[in-house]
């Protein structure tokens, strides 16, 4: 435990619970590959790739080194105004498009993915008012999808408690059940009923992840083929947050490209940069920037803020786009990926009390049902995760779903995956039903 009055930080939702199992020694202050060391000296397996978002691990040379060549060069510059951008946004973005789906040509770069996503929606907003439909001003997404937090990015996001938490945020989101949605199989339709019976005239965009980070459900091609004709039959903008699944995550650049969708706007972020500086980006399609480049030049869309497209962010991801080119790390993403998913679902298997096990690429779900059946209570999923932590593995627990997130950095090795099944199964047998 730790006096509040000795810890000069404001780090957690809860911190009088959080101060109360903090210890000095549990402190994180060094990371090697796949794994951080605590100050105490024990080493764990970084299952959570950080906050999702260390894709290539800790102490990668090259993204390392060109962030140090990038420091000693040119430290900053910004993407806001002025008529200079830097030479290394441009060229980041030449490197990153031709891994982008086919459309997809013009980058924004931010500074983080909440952010990016909140530029994508407003954008959306802006254009149709710019249109001569200012009406047009509502935003969908779906019930566990995740989008950041704050006044936009928490109102976009389908968590409830995030809602209420602090009053009114966005105004004119909305929120339909995904086709995952406990008791609804295969209602995939949802979304475009809600939306019909809404009126389409009124709504600017839809914004969906692939999948959905809270509780790991993969959306469908086809979910994502249909919705994306019905938007553009209605003139709405698809925005895809791929701040999650973009960068190889799920053994491609972007799951848009691997399944074929064609969405208006798409979002990337965290292993954008490898988690080695903040950055993140709205990718827009060619017909949206057309638009755009049409504006009249009293038509502004005046967003943005000071470290966006930082170039020690730009300088790690064009490092970045190289290892995924170039070191295997996409081939790798796919066999460790059905490595692991074999692993979790034999362990799913000699455990009851597991119910699902959902995900794709390096990104899967693991989650918990109660002793009636039902799902377990959220608390399962922190005690699921404390369980792994103290054999090793860091794991992510889901803030509304009885789950845990596997979500491990894109290099792990086939021991790494065994460690990981290893420690899940130990702490299943150890916490029982």
């Amino acid at each position: 435990m730790i006096d509040p009055a000795d810890y000069p930080l404001w780090n957690s939702p809860t911190m009088g619970a959080y101060l109360r199992t903090l210890r000095p020694e549990s402190m994180l202050v060094e990371g090697r590959g796949v794994r951080v060391r605590d100050r105490g000296g024990r080493w764990f397996l970084d299952a959570r790739s950080g906050l999702w978002n260390v894709t290539l691990g800790y102490g990668h040379q090259a993204v390392g080194e060109a962030v140090k060549k990038q420091i000693d060069t040119l430290p900053y510059a910004n993407l806001i105004g002025y008529g200079r951008p830097s030479a290394i946004s441009v060229e980041a973005a030449n490197a990153l498009v031709p891994h982008l789906p086919p459309t997809m040509n013009k980058i924004r770069y931010c500074s983080n993915g909440a952010q990016a996503v909140e530029t994508a929606v407003l954008l959306a907003r802006f254009l149709h008012r710019a249109d001569g439909a200012p009406a047009r001003r509502a935003v969908f997404g779906l019930w566990s999808g995740y989008h950041g937090l704050g006044a936009a990015g928490g109102a976009l996001t389908g968590m409830p408690y995030v809602h209420e938490q602090s009053g009114p945020l966005l105004p004119d989101v909305e929120h339909a059940p995904g086709p995952f949605t406990a008791g609804r199989p295969g209602e995939a339709g949802d979304l475009e009923r809600l939306i019909t019976s809404y009126g389409p005239e009124r709504v600017a965009a839809v914004v969906v992840e692939p999948v959905v980070g809270e509780g790991g459900h993969v959306l469908t091609d086809e979910y994502l083929h249909t919705l994306a004709a019905f938007c553009r039959d209605h003139g709405i903008y698809l925005i895809v947050d791929e701040v999650t699944t973009g960068m190889g995550r799920t053994g491609e650049f972007t799951r848009t490209g691997q399944v074929g969708v064609q969405p208006d706007m798409l979002t990337l972020g965290k292993g954008l940069s490898a988690g080695y500086a903040p950055l993140s980006a709205v990718v827009l399609s060619d017909a949206v920037y057309e638009r755009i480049l049409g504006l009249d030049y009293d038509q502004k869309f005046l967003i943005g803020s000071t470290n966006d497209g930082h170039p020690l962010g730009l300088a790690a991801s064009i490092a970045v786009v190289d290892a995924l080119t170039g070191d295997g790390v996409l081939e790798n993403v796919k066999h460790r990926g059905a490595e692991l998913y074999a692993g979790l679902t034999a362990v799913a298997e000699r455990h009851p009390h597991v119910s699902a096990v959902r995900g794709t690429g390096l990104m899967y779900a693991v989650e918990m049902r109660g002793p009636d059946g039902e799902p377990a209570h959220e608390a399962a999923s922190s005690h699921l995760r404390l369980a792994m932590e103290d054999r090793g593995v860091l794991v992510s627990a889901l803030a509304i779903s009885p789950a845990i997130m596997i979500i491990p950095p894109l290099v792990i090795s086939a021991d790494d995956v065994t460690q990981i099944v290893t420690a899940l199964d130990e702490a299943l047998e150890e916490l029982g039903p």
